[in-house]
């Protein structure tokens, strides 16, 4: 049988076309999801590095993806023309032929067709030639290397260095300190933070912003005012607003106003905010740094705190390769010079480091030119439990961090602050703020009085919208107190007569969320904001990671 030289591929289609027993439907990404993922894993992660478009869960959706996964729709359901604008993408990323080839075999346009003769070549050939031709003309009549690319070096004139004999200003840091000679986040220059998820990393920087941007002491050390902006990968303006709010309730009015007048959140949920793009297996970068500057530039931020929270949200590729690392850094690194301010990218902690009870290098997650890039790198380990059973803190060890850093280009490592996380009721989220551990004394040199109010304090703190008939029903010589009813009465008056329990009214919503019955007047509530019970005697009042 003759093959024709013109218009075979419609005479193809047709039939194909006739063999289904109707027309063609556009295949969604949904519907070829599955298909396309057994045949990723046969595409090389260097050839995937190269085509994000494709294959970067964060680039959303696109047009060589949804043609990728097989939908027509873009190229009104002409098939030949989706094949040949993917090979040209291909094509474009810097693929060779047979690379080309390879991962149109994985896609879902893929069909018998692709390997069906045209003359001396295959259909698959001759469009992948096409495609190739077509960007080989183009990269002809474009401006060559020479001639587009920005001299770097020659506006350099200083090479030599001078020496400043009347000794130089210390650096100057935007953020709070943690501990005496240790402060966090250097001014003009790029920072890191890491935890694990739900560690009250946001929280936290929510926290440190709000506390700059109000000139507003933070764990008693005092804070210089200025401006601050914080941008999420994660979070919605309502969970904005909810964190917030839940930090701020409860300072005065000044302190609250001056924190919303020098202060951006900006949630970026659902946008597309990589700072760096992958083109041709190049990493460059993505407009969005300039776009952040400019905004800042409208607030007039100078010299002030911005956070980047995530970096995985920011970062284009496998953040185990260095170009990865050095492109991201590269970028935010454009935002510290062009504002003089501090820069802090939150970050992962590494899968290696889930368990660490110490920071290192290689704390975090990817590369390590993520750490190698940065001037501070601070992070949040959970407290152990040899050190909860130390305070007596093994009921509600959870609710603590250590705050410390991994590395520190202008002063020490080995300091830090302990952290715990207040749950807020009024805003159903947790207010994370610094504390201080104390040891209590020895159980023998305790009175029985003391010993019952340290447990009832221990009780309130890890069961919520405690009552006083919860507690009397854990009375007696089989209960948890260990004692008699009219001895937990007596104590728990004396701590609430102290200020260190509080009986909060339970709101309508309260008593909705959490099942609490009409007929309760009053819930136990440690008092937070003292640093102990009155009751117990404390042998040391200050504590750190080595205690």
């Amino acid at each position: 049988m003759k093959t024709l030289i013109q218009g075979q591929d419609l005479i193809d289609e047709f039939i194909t076309l006739l063999s289904q027993g109707g027309e063609q439907q556009p295949v969604s990404i949904t519907q070829s999801s599955n298909a396309v993922s057994k045949n990723m894993a046969l595409v090389p992660m260097s050839i995937q590095m190269k085509l994000p478009d494709i294959y970067n869960p964060a680039s959303g959706s696109n047009k060589y993806k949804e043609i990728f996964h097989g939908n027509l729709s873009p190229y009104g359901s002409d098939h030949s023309a989706a094949d040949l604008a993917l090979c040209g993408y291909l094509a474009r990323q810097g693929l060779t032929s047979s690379e080309a080839d390879h991962v149109f075999r994985t896609s879902q346009l893929c069909r018998a067709k692709w390997d069906e003769k045209r003359g001396e070549e295959t259909y698959g050939e001759r469009t992948l030639k096409k495609a190739f031709s077509d960007i080989q003309n183009s990269a002809m009549s474009a401006p060559t290397i020479s001639t587009i690319k920005k001299p770097i070096l020659s506006n350099i004139t200083n090479y030599r260095p001078t020496y400043i004999p009347q000794g130089m200003p210390p650096r100057q840091f935007v953020g709070p300190k943690i501990c005496d000679g240790i402060r966090l986040f250097p001014s003009n220059a790029l920072s890191t933070l890491v935890a694990l998820g739900a560690m009250g990393k946001t929280s936290l920087l929510i926290s440190i912003a709000s506390h700059v941007a109000a000139g507003k002491e933070w764990n008693g050390y005092p804070l210089n005012q200025q401006k601050s902006a914080m941008f999420f990968c994660e979070e919605d303006q309502e969970e904005v607003n909810r964190k917030f709010s839940a930090l701020v309730d409860s300072w005065p009015a000044n302190e609250r106003q001056a924190a919303i007048d020098n202060l951006l959140l900006i949630p970026l949920m659902g946008l597309d905010t990589r700072l760096t793009v992958i083109d041709k297996g190049h990493y460059k970068g993505s407009g969005v740094a300039e776009e952040i500057i400019e905004l800042l530039n409208q607030h007039a931020l100078k010299d002030g705190l911005i956070i980047l929270d995530h970096m995985q949200g920011f970062t284009a590729g496998d953040l185990n390769i260095s170009e990865t690392a050095t492109a991201i850094c590269r970028e935010a690194n454009k935002i510290v010079h062009a504002t003089g301010s501090s820069v802090v990218l939150a970050a992962h902690i590494g899968k290696n480091n889930i368990k660490a009870e110490e920071f290192e290098q290689g704390f975090a997650v990817g590369s390590l030119a993520f750490e190698n890039a940065t001037r501070q790198m601070s992070g949040l380990i959970p407290m152990t439990e040899a050190i909860a059973k130390k305070h007596g803190l093994e009921l509600s060890r959870k609710e603590y961090v250590w705050f410390s850093l991994a590395k520190n280009s202008y002063g020490g490592t080995n300091e830090g602050v302990w952290l715990k996380k207040v749950f807020s009721p009024s805003f159903h989220t947790i207010v994370i703020e610094p504390t201080t551990l104390i040891i209590p004394s020895p159980a023998g040199k305790l009175s029985e009085y003391e010993k019952i109010g340290q447990k009832i304090i221990e009780y309130i703190n890890t069961h919520l919208n405690t009552t006083k008939n919860n507690l009397d029903a854990l009375s007696g010589k089989d209960g948890y107190f260990k004692c008699s009813k009219a001895k937990l009465r007596d104590t728990l008056q004396s701590l609430i007569d102290c200020g260190d329990i509080l009986i909060h009214k339970p709101s309508e919503i309260e008593r909705q969320e959490h099942s609490i019955p009409k007929q309760v007047k009053g819930v136990l509530k440690v008092n937070t904001a003292k640093a102990a019970v009155k009751s117990a005697i404390h042998s040391n009042t200050k504590s750190s990671m080595a205690d």
